[in-house]
Order: structure tokens, then C-alpha cells, then sequence
């Protein structure tokens, strides 16, 4: 069985002014789009291409909403044909950072 990871999630993020609008243009469609985007990032490390047609299937929804929700609601980072996320980003490292310095315990420890 495949290893299942905790991320941690704004319990107010739809409070945010930004999935305010998203809500407001595409529903609650588009807000279980985010939330599935944000998923496929953590288990991606934080990158994804930009191929709306794949993630369409994938999330069984339509491109235009996807494209629509990766790109005109400033919540992801664009580069290079592939998208990403800040918070995850911050989160990631801010978790890697931990971890090096429970190792780095460890070890002066022993």
C-alpha cells in the first residue's frame, strides 16, 4: 500500500479573498479543483505541467475550468509550462528544514 502523507490545511482558506473570487466565478467546483491541484502537487513536489487536457481527465472536469483555476486566480506560480504553488513551497521547505534539524540533533547526540 502506497504511503499517505499529512499536509497541513488553512482551516479559513476559503476566507481568502483570492478563493473568494475563484468560489464566486467556478463554485464549489472549482474550489474541489484546488484542493485537488494542491494534492497533485504535494505528491509531485510542487510541480505539475500545465497540460489542461490531462488534468481535466484526470479530475474528470472540463480544460476551461482548469485552466481557469491554475491561471486567472494568482494561486499558483507559472514557469516554464508547468505550475507550482507558494505556500506548498514554503511548507515543503519549512518541513525539510524541521527535519535536518532533528538529523543534525541526532546525530551531535549520539
Amino acid at each position: 500500500m502506497e504511503s499517505t502523507f499529512y499536509f497541513p490545511h488553512d482551516y479559513n482558506a476559503r476566507n481568502d479573498a483570492k478563493i473568494k473570487r475563484l468560489i464566486r466565478t467556478h463554485g464549489w467546483q472549482g474550489y474541489g479543483i484546488f484542493w485537488s491541484l494542491i494534492e497533485d502537487l504535494y505528491q509531485n513536489n510542487n510541480k505539475l505541467e500545465s497540460d489542461f487536457e490531462q488534468l481535466s481527465y484526470d479530475l474528470r472536469t472540463d480544460a476551461k475550468v482548469i485552466q481557469s483555476v491554475i491561471t486567472d486566480f494568482d494561486l499558483f506560480i507559472l514557469n516554464d509550462g508547468f505550475f507550482s504553488s507558494s505556500s506548498i513551497e514554503r511548507r515543503l521547505s519549512h518541513r525539510i528544514d524541521k527535519s535536518l534539524d532533528r538529523k543534525s540533533t541526532r546525530l551531535n547526540s549520539s
